[in-house]
């Protein structure tokens, strides 16, 4: 199956940005997805996981043509990278996800290419670990060599989120000859529960990875600090996001999703959605002095919120905010700043339709513009949208 873009409407955005969307293929009960360039061309692949159809495939950029990568079952998450600097991108999966069960499941494979595209990846096993949920690679230690963070949603005798115990955040060194020594785990925390969202990135330049965590208890920064054994992990609560409507058992709260973004220089915040799975858009700003971060509700209309991208599609120098759901038949909206103040936004619906479950920002035609790749389960698509902002 070699399937080729099909055209789809113009997405006309107020100003300058103009999204074209192309569905690539029918893909079944989608979860996540990822851009990276597989097979070497220069160009960005797109690799999405199945949940329901036990599948992980990539798909060769311009022609999307088809192929295997995995047949596993109960995909949940994947984060590619060459961590062995061949050129050649690996990618680590987390399958077996089984979201009621909190002693069963939980496979960590690390996929390593064959030179055959169409052959299946060969898998090494990495962890064994219920529940598992997010992998994000990040340099935590600065060391030059990427770690693998993992965050299980749920800790050990959880009830889903109705009973939730606390999740482990921990992160592994990956040897460099795989088979040659089990990962060492680094474990970095234990007390969150409802882990449900993660980013890793270098949030003040230091040359080390900081994760942002979104959970039950809202926001939460960790910073590695000092050097071996002598290093600490800094963990500080940034928000404690969305309370709940009510105290029954499961009642959503805290934050579902979290991204750092840019206003403008020295203008940060942190995107979100909140609580979990929830309605809510939200921006927090930093605090004047010593104060809390501020919270600014763009948007209460989502139904289980379940993605989140912060970029800058129109090269302005801001970071626009895309946003997706899965409920209610879904839909993909984007939130434009008017100014630096974190408060004031445009929004545009971009789709409607689309049962969003994940997406990331990557220029797929590489023509200097960023672009939005989705996929949807309910709707069993996977789309990406051209930005033709001028």
């Amino acid at each position: 199956m070699s399937p080729l873009p099909i055209l789809a409407s113009l997405l006309m955005i107020s100003g300058p940005i103009q999204f074209e969307r192309h569905d690539i293929d029918d893909f079944p009960a989608g979860y996540q997805v990822a851009v990276a360039d597989v097979n070497g061309n220069g160009k960005p692949d797109v690799i999405a996981v199945s949940i329901g159809a036990d599948r992980v495939d990539w798909y060769e950029n311009p022609i999307w043509q088809r192929r295997p990568v995995a047949r596993t079952a109960r995909n949940i998450d994947l984060a590619p990278r060459d961590i062995d600097g061949d050129g050649r991108v690996e990618i680590a999966l987390a399958s077996e996800f089984h979201f009621w069960e909190s002693t069963r499941g939980g496979l960590i494979h690390l996929l390593t290419q064959t030179k055959n595209l169409d052959d299946p990846w060969p898998m090494h096993p990495l962890c064994v670990d219920p529940v598992v949920h997010r992998l994000r690679w990040g340099d935590l230690d600065g060391d030059g060599r990427a770690e693998l963070v993992h965050a299980p949603i749920f800790g050990a005798g959880s009830d889903g989120a109705r009973n939730p115990k606390p999740a482990h955040l921990w992160a592994f060194r990956i040897p460099r000859e795989l088979g040659s020594e089990p990962c060492e785990t680094w474990k970095i925390d234990e007390t969150l529960t409802v882990l449900h969202g993660l980013y890793v990135g270098d949030l003040d330049q230091d040359g080390r990875d900081e994760i942002l965590t979104a959970s039950f208890e809202g926001i939460h920064r960790f910073d590695f600090e000092g050097r071996g054994a002598s290093g600490r992990w800094r963990k500080i609560q940034i928000a404690p996001g969305a309370e709940p409507l009510d105290q029954k058992p499961g009642t959503p709260r805290g934050t579902s999703e979290v991204a750092p973004g840019n206003l403008g220089p020295g203008k940060h915040f942190l995107a979100a959605i909140e609580p979990w799975h929830g309605t809510q858009v939200v921006v927090y700003t930093p605090p004047t002095g010593n104060g809390p971060w501020q919270r600014h509700v763009l948007d209460d209309t989502l139904s289980e919120g379940h993605a989140l991208v912060v970029a800058d599609f129109d090269g302005d120098g801001a970071d626009e905010i895309g946003a997706g759901w899965r409920a209610g038949g879904g839909g993909l909206t984007l939130y434009d700043p008017v100014d630096d103040s974190g408060q004031h936004y445009n929004k545009v619906d971009l789709d409607r339709g689309i049962t969003v479950e994940g997406a990331v920002a990557a220029d797929i035609n590489l023509n200097g513009r960023l672009d939005l790749v989705v996929i949807a389960s309910r709707s069993n698509k996977l789309v990406w949208y051209e930005n033709q902002s001028r």
